[in-house]
């Protein structure tokens, strides 16, 4: 096991920010479950660093991916470390049409910023077995600590692709049920059987863009009953998501 150099620990700890992720195509992922979920993933890992006291035995290191000890808490951002954290490539953007091959189940997250309902979203997708995620616009980037954490290690084995607007990917989306979830329009979510499903989220503050509004299928509103005014975003994604992606009997909704 190598000790860690002053200057690895330094970009260690600069992998918190998008700027250091840009610089060195890296991200940081802390945790025994997240560093379990990233080796599992085939991701390719640059290094392991565990603190001195760290049983070994909880993981499984395959023989390549190199190994330092070092005092952790000088390197973690996360206020209780579990001991572990690695550093790993950002897998290279999908291609568009690779990414489209074959899939069936997809979400659409529009400008939603918030680290910890991008890492609950991703993680609920994996539960209700999504093949992707599509970003549009300002959404947090998936490779965050942040992202990661509230992922519990999800992001590792979801697809995602970015779009700038959704007029760039609308091509591609031709062939998908297109589902909508505005607040101000009433429900009209019909269960479709064997079609290639897409369900899309607004932004936290403003929810879906209204000019957007003849692009979709239907429309999934949850209410209209309510005490408050509305549902946080993860929380609402996951509901939806039970009713549209759930199997019932073997058919799949």
């Amino acid at each position: 096991m190598k000790k860690l150099y002053n200057s690895q620990a330094k970009m260690i700890k600069s992998l918190q920010n998008v700027k250091g992720r840009s610089e060195t195509g890296c991200f940081v992922s802390e945790g025994l479950k997240e560093v379990r979920e990233l080796i599992s993933s085939g991701i390719e890992i640059e290094m392991v660093v565990v603190d001195k006291n760290f049983d070994l035995s909880q993981i499984e290191l395959k023989h390549e991916i190199e190994l330092y000890e070092c005092n952790i808490d000088s390197v973690t951002a996360m206020a209780s470390s579990e001991g572990i954290l690695a550093v790993a490539k950002i897998p290279e953007p999908n291609n568009y049409e690779v990414f489209f091959r074959n899939r069936s189940r997809l979400l659409g997250l529009f400008s939603i910023s918030d680290p910890g309902n991008i890492g609950t979203l991703i993680r609920t997708a994996r539960w209700f077995n999504l093949d992707g995620v599509i970003l549009y616009g300002s959404c947090a980037d998936v490779w965050s600590p942040k992202v990661l954490r509230s992922s519990m290690g999800a992001v590792f084995g979801m697809d995602f692709i970015r779009f700038s607007r959704f007029d760039d990917s609308r091509e591609f989306l031709r062939n998908f049920y297109k589902i909508s979830t505005y607040l101000h329009k009433t429900g009209n979510y019909k269960c479709k059987i064997n079609k290639k499903k897409i369900l899309f989220l607004g932004n936290e503050a403003n929810g879906m863009d209204r000019t957007l509004e003849n692009e979709f299928d239907s429309n999934f509103r949850i209410g209209p009953e309510g005490g408050f005014e509305s549902l946080n975003v993860s929380v609402a994604g996951g509901i939806i998501m039970n009713e549209i992606f759930k199997t019932d009997g073997g058919i799949k909704c």
